[in-house]
């Protein structure tokens, strides 16, 4: 369950998934259909040996009493109302109850399916069948229930790729492309039964990542995970454009574009977006020294104007290093480039780039982290639970240790942990302590 550190933005973007269905007369109708393939919860007996149920079950503040245990869980995030959305990689959306693990709700998307992002309470779903105008259904995360449907015009090139990210508290922003190499950028509310705007962008074909936060909308690349941003430095393939390494941000007003950019010759990462503050990692490969040079920015998420900019330590060609943040904190990871293994944990300032502490580093899947006050729960190295690491001073303790975590979060209730539990990924969710 992944937790977007008090931004708007979700990222949801790769292939698309078709899937072959007859439409209706009334496209919002057929959009979308209910299904039970998404996984409920089970018995914690029938997922875990007891060794792993002693770790799993003995806990200390923020974690309250064990609720429910949900195999399979796939892409999991907190909801509203006390609930987890599941995604399934072939199309199917669906919420079950963080505190009995019941599935509430559950809906495969029809035809090609552009992906999904939670906005507000509702959960908004952007698919387009064969022949039929593409569709955004919103879902009611709580309860399941179709809160509204826009409609898009009838006649659009159908689309062979798309992003979508969430913008404010209810509205979606979707990147389509087409076969001729054109982009189409939509702002969509599902309570209005056409998109807000739609315009033609010029965008690399090779852009397919976004985040989002107030009035601004910024494309990249690489997404926020280390695989993407370590392909598009080191550009094994020799398929990467200098145009591939930069930034592009648009407005969400109305689509126009704002500003690009790119720190000299690097590749761009945004690992964050908050405080009016895009935090971009830029990193240059030497393959003749086997290393990367980094560098941590920060730049006004309206004119791309540089806030603060700090050199990172090089790093090894075996790990590509990770940043987040977590509030108006930015931690980032740092190896040894001669060992190539990580080395420290560091903090700066979100709005100065003055570092505040420095730690040994026991965490991977920086990205995967959630945050519960200002308590960072972040997944620890292999076997070895996750390290709960005060983000304003560094403080940090391991929980769970001897068990593998993938992923954690937290809503105002509950918090989630996916662990790896007799082979099969597990998500276990925990009442809420503070």
């Amino acid at each position: 369950m992944y937790l977007a550190i008090g931004l708007v933005a979700v990222l949801v973007a790769g292939l698309l998934v078709w899937r072959p269905w007859t439409a209706g007369a009334d496209p919002c109708s057929a959009a979308v259909t209910s299904t039970g393939r998404l996984p409920a919860a089970t018995s914690l007996a029938e997922l875990a040996s007891p060794g792993e149920r002693e770790i799993v079950t003995s806990v200390q503040p923020p974690f309250g009493q064990q609720r429910a245990a949900v195999p399979r869980s796939g892409y999991p995030r907190p909801g509203v109302g006390g609930t987890v959305v599941l995604e399934s990689a072939d199309g199917a959306v669906g919420a079950v109850d963080a505190r009995t693990g019941e599935r509430v709700w559950a809906f495969e998307q029809n035809g090609t399916v552009f992906g999904a992002a939670k906005a507000g309470g509702g959960m908004v779903l952007l698919q387009q069948a064969d022949g039929s105008p593409a569709t955004a259904i919103s879902i009611g995360i709580e309860d399941g229930q179709v809160r509204g449907c826009t409609t898009f015009p009838e006649g659009e090139p159908a689309a062979t790729g798309a992003t979508v990210v969430a913008v404010a508290e209810r509205t979606v922003a979707l990147l389509r492309r087409d076969d001729t190499g054109g982009a189409t950028l939509s702002l969509v509310d599902p309570a209005r039964a056409e998109p807000v705007w739609t315009r033609e962008v010029d965008l690399p074909d090779n852009v397919e990542y976004a985040s989002a936060a107030g009035d601004t909308i910024v494309f990249g690349a690489a997404g926020t995970d280390p695989t993407s941003a370590w392909q598009l430095a080191v550009d094994e393939r020799g398929t990467v454009t200098p145009e591939d390494l930069r930034l592009y941000a648009f407005s969400a007003t109305d689509g126009a574009p704002l500003w690009d950019y790119a720190h000299e010759d690097f590749a761009s990462q945004v690992v964050g977006m908050a405080f009016g503050t895009v935090v971009v990692r830029a990193s240059r490969f030497d393959e003749h020294g086997g290393r990367f040079a980094n560098r941590l920015i920060a730049l006004d998420a309206r004119t791309g104007e540089e806030l603060w900019s700090a050199e990172q330590p090089a790093s090894s060609a075996t790990y590509y290093e990770q940043s987040t943040v977590f509030g108006d904190v930015v931690v980032s990871s740092e190896s040894d480039p001669q060992r190539g293994t990580f080395v420290h944990l560091a903090a700066r300032d979100l709005t100065t780039g003055e570092e505040l502490w420095r730690i040994p580093n026991r965490i991977t899947k920086l990205e995967r982290a959630g945050l519960v006050g200002d308590l960072a729960m972040i997944p620890g190295k292999t076997g070895r639970g996750m390290e709960l690491v005060n983000v304003r001073t560094g403080e940090s303790r391991t929980a769970f240790d001897g068990l593998s975590v993938n992923s954690t979060s937290a809503d105002g209730t509950s918090i989630g942990v996916e662990f790896h539990l007799s082979g099969e990924q597990v998500l276990v969710t925990y009442e809420r302590l503070g």
